[in-house]
């Protein structure tokens, strides 16, 4: 079923109807599916909420504030959508300092970092060789044959060390826990090839790693297993280019692919272009440097091109579909930037003033990254309703939030979700996913047309992930039919 969209609804009574207290059958219909063995010993929140006018329909302890995982990452894209607007894009210059004589450049080639998330991302475009092409070809267009000084990458856009301060060490190295840069490249992401032996329990060898990562001094204490799921880690501290592999990867495999988080990313881009354009012809006498102190005065450089990033309705779209922590930390910096103070404490300050100014709350979440990963988010299923249906009644985030959100059967990190249900579908929703943390929130419309919105969170539940997902589709299904 089609999602409606542009409810016209006034936000004061949505707050209003958001505290009011709900009838003892309410309650009593929510904590129905969230009493089984599989929640025992769990914290949960629940809430069910009429998207258009705000009546909160059932509940179970709304209130409390607990882990979201990367339903989190539904505050952050809203707050980056209607402070940076759908259209913001992110800008990255290759410029030059110093003069050409000739073909030669006597000075330095630059990168001046963004911020920009999608800088050479294989989810957008032709990835970083097409990037590393188009940077050549505009340094032989301005006649450049050789360049007497560096290839400098400056990340001075963001400041600090693109790391929270509670991600935890099994998650900083890899992928999916990739630091914030000035200049981030490749979804600052490199890989690792494996092949594995027939006998568990025997070492792995490493083939190669690309791309090429400078300075990067890899070593690996990764097994052969029976078990058929990655459980290799990559481990190393910020900024650090000494990484170690541990863990285990099935046994038998040619060729299996671990990913992990780039140590120095304006580094790799500094790298990477000088060796691009060494091997087109073009002469480059000094090193690769990064530097993240300044950024240069315009009035100090020479622009040779400039690259834009997709609009910001794009990053999102992307960002919610496939869950993606690093383009989901970044907006919560360029908040921060936004607002005069682009560090990631600058971005979390952004993002409560945003809130607190429509909750009337002076502190309604507790925050601490942008993605999600941080165990020390908070917040309650109430506000997560809330915050949907504030979404709904206005134009820049129904049609780039909710309509965004991945359809469940479908999509994204729910294409399993109530699949070959009344849902299937017809469901919008994120998921958040952490070892005991599992939760959810979207909207759907029901049988009769209604359009609702929900949260739901459990947090150090003794059963298994799937039979807690089990547990809210039948929840959902079920109001699907009573409304």
């Amino acid at each position: 079923m089609p999602f409606c969209r542009k409810f016209r609804i006034s936000f004061s009574a949505v707050v209003l109807l958001g505290v009011t207290e709900v009838s003892v059958q309410a309650q009593k219909s929510a904590e129905h599916f969230f009493t089984s063995e599989a929640l025992k010993g769990a914290v949960v929140t629940a809430t069910l909420t009429d998207l258009v006018t705000g009546e909160v329909l059932e509940t179970f302890r709304p209130d409390e504030r607990l882990c979201p995982a990367s339903v989190w990452k539904i505050f952050v894209t809203a707050a980056a959508l209607e402070e940076l607007g759908p259209d913001f894009r992110f800008r990255t210059v290759l410029a030059y300092r110093g003069a050409i004589h000739g073909h030669t450049l006597r000075g330095d080639l630059l990168i001046i970092g963004g911020g920009d998330p999608a800088l050479g991302s294989h989810h957008f475009g032709e990835g970083v060789e097409a990037l590393l092409n188009d940077w050549t070809a505009a340094v032989k267009a301005a006649g450049i044959d050789s360049v007497t000084g560096a290839v400098i990458a400056n990340a001075a856009h963001f400041r600090g060390d693109g790391i929270p301060r509670t991600r935890i060490w099994e998650d900083m190295a890899n992928y999916y826990g990739a630091a914030v840069s000035g200049l981030n490249i490749h979804d600052n992401t490199y890989f690792v090839d494996f092949t594995t032996q027939s006998e568990p329990g025997m070492p792995a060898s490493i083939n190669f790693v690309r791309p090429e990562v400078p300075e990067l001094k890899l070593t690996g204490e990764v097994y052969s297993s029976t078990v058929r799921s990655d459980l290799a880690y990559i481990f190393g501290a910020p900024g650090s280019s000494e990484r170690k592999v541990r863990g285990t990867l099935p046994l038998g495999q040619n060729s299996f692919t671990v990913k992990g988080s780039l140590p120095d990313p304006p580094l790799f881009a500094a790298f990477h272009l000088r060796k691009a354009l060494l091997q087109s012809g073009v002469f480059v006498a000094g090193p690769y440097m990064a530097e993240v102190d300044a950024v240069p005065e315009p009035a100090t450089v020479t622009s040779l091109s400039e690259h834009r990033s997709p609009p910001l309705s794009d990053i999102v779209r992307h960002t919610l579909t496939e869950s993606d922590n690093l383009m989901s930390e970044v907006l919560l910096f360029q908040l921060g930037a936004r607002s005069g103070d682009a560090t990631l404490e600058g971005g979390l300050a952004a993002l409560l003033n945003h809130y607190a100014g429509f909750t009337g709350l002076e502190h309604p979440f507790f925050a601490y990254d942008g993605s999600g990963l941080s165990r020390f988010n908070a917040v309650s299923s109430r506000m997560v309703t809330q915050v949907l249906v504030r979404a709904a009644q206005r134009d820049v985030l129904n049609g780039h939030l909710i309509d965004a959100l991945p359809l469940a059967g479908k999509e994204g990190t729910v294409r399993y979700f109530a699949k070959n249900t009344n849902l299937d579908g017809n469901l919008r929703l994120k998921s958040g996913s952490m070892d005991k943390v599992k939760a959810y929130a979207g909207v759907f419309q029901t049988y009769t047309g209604r359009q609702l919105a929900f949260a739901f969170a459990a947090n150090n539940f003794s059963g298994s992930p799937v039979e807690v997902r089990i547990a809210v589709e039948r929840w959902l299904v079920a109001a699907y039919g009573n409304y």
